[in-house]
């Protein structure tokens, strides 16, 4: 069955196209074309979607916001922009199968990165870039390596198949790496090698936030009963937070002193829910206003797969499977990466570490045209939504993007 196209209306007219995967899935795209015929295919991260990559402009009165998506399409790129299954509710969301109802960073490996960028090859006749962020960077490195599941008997396993891999990459003209968790694992861990937490580290250093620790993630994925709570429950409900993406918001009927007056509440709130998260992650950078400006909003449920790989990957200090017996580690096999790369990283991340990922992943990737950008200052998520990245980041990003077109 092919796939499936609906148009969009709008100022940034494009359509979105519903791809099937092997597993009966069905991924929407949003597809903005612009001139030139060069596609790049955007991945989104955990509790986010598509729509994170292409947020409204806004001018305040100390920074100005455009999106890289916005970017590239002015540039003249084919962009495209992918949710993963389970993501976009609700005007552009990706099913899952029938009777699937629950699922894990394996499946968008496996089937869901599969099925979009076979649609893009053929669709445009073009190698295309992939630009992917936090989990869909893992999701992309993951593809890149040949992953796949094998039936043996009663039980499956996954590999990394190396002529897959060679021939997936014979298809793409590059990838963006950002943010991206090659290892979930930091300098100065709470945990000793044999999973002890170590007392005298956490009571030293509990108001650490720089991005060699990461005490609250690290004691959150050994949480047994935390997990079996949210197994319950299926997923984090994350979603209800985002506002009515429709139109002006409710307060603008009012009269107009009252209704700036609750906008700058809510502003005040959004910002602070920023503050809050960057406990996890490290920013400092967001700007509340950024993600009230205009008619999407992004943020997306968690499923309960998701994050107990996550979790999983954090007790074993590597990115690692949770289909199949036994384990496959993904992140022992970087070194099947060829394609040209550019990986892009934060120095307050405290998701990804820089220093992590540079030796997990860049320093053993088999690619002779890579490149590393490094940014004290930004944190995790910032490289997607923050102004910051429009004005430092998007044009060396642009830059690498305009010397390797295919």
């Amino acid at each position: 069955m092919g796939a499936a196209r609906d148009s969009e209306s709008g100022p940034d007219q494009g359509w979105i196209v519903h791809v099937p995967t092997l597993d009966g899935a069905q991924i929407a795209i949003k597809r903005r074309v612009s001139k030139g015929d060069q596609p790049i295919v955007f991945i989104h991260g955990l509790a986010v979607n598509a729509d994170l990559w292409d947020l409204p402009e806004i001018q305040g009165r100390d920074f100005h916001y455009r999106s890289l998506a916005s970017l590239a399409r002015q540039a003249g790129y084919d962009v495209w922009l992918v949710n993963l299954r389970g993501h976009g509710a609700p005007r552009m969301l990706s099913t899952p199968p029938p009777g699937q109802n629950d699922w894990c960073l394996d499946h968008f490996v496996l089937y869901d990165l599969p099925a979009v960028v076979t649609h893009v090859v053929a669709e445009t006749g073009r190698r295309p870039f992939v630009i992917a962020a936090s989990m869909g960077a893992m999701a992309l490195a993951g593809y890149l390596q040949g992953t796949s599941l094998v039936e043996e008997g009663n039980g499956q396993y996954m590999v990394a198949d190396p002529n897959l891999a060679a021939v997936r990459q014979q298809h793409l003209a590059g990838c963006v790496f950002a943010e991206f968790p090659a290892a979930l694992r930091w300098p100065d861990s709470l945990y000793d090698r044999e999973g002890r937490l170590q007392w005298r580290a956490l009571l030293r250093d509990w108001w650490r936030t720089d991005g060699d620790v990461n005490y609250p993630f690290e004691m959150l994925a050994r949480w047994g009963w935390l997990q079996a709570l949210l197994q319950v429950a299926g997923e984090v409900p994350v979603r209800w937070l985002a506002g009515d993406s429709q139109g002006e918001p409710w307060y603008r009927k009012l009269p107009k002193p009252v209704a700036d007056g609750i906008e700058q509440l809510e502003r005040a709130a959004v910002q602070k829910m920023l503050q809050v998260a960057g406990t996890f992650t490290g920013a400092t950078n967001h700007r509340a206003e950024v993600m009230l400006s205009g008619r999407r909003f992004v943020l997306d449920n968690i499923k309960a797969g998701v994050l107990r790989q996550l979790a999983k990957c954090v007790r074993y200090r590597a990115f690692i499977s949770d289909l199949g017996r036994p384990d496959h580690v993904y992140s022992d096999h970087y070194d099947l990466i060829t394609v040209p790369t550019l990986v892009v990283h934060g120095g307050r991340d405290r998701i990804a570490n820089v220093e992590v990922t540079r030796s997990v992943f860049f320093q053993r990737i088999a690619s002779t045209d890579k490149q590393f950008l490094f940014y004290e200052e930004i944190a995790h998520g910032e490289l997607e939504a923050a102004p910051v990245a429009s004005q430092k980041v998007y044009p060396q990003i642009m830059d690498w993007l305009a010397g390797r077109g295919a």
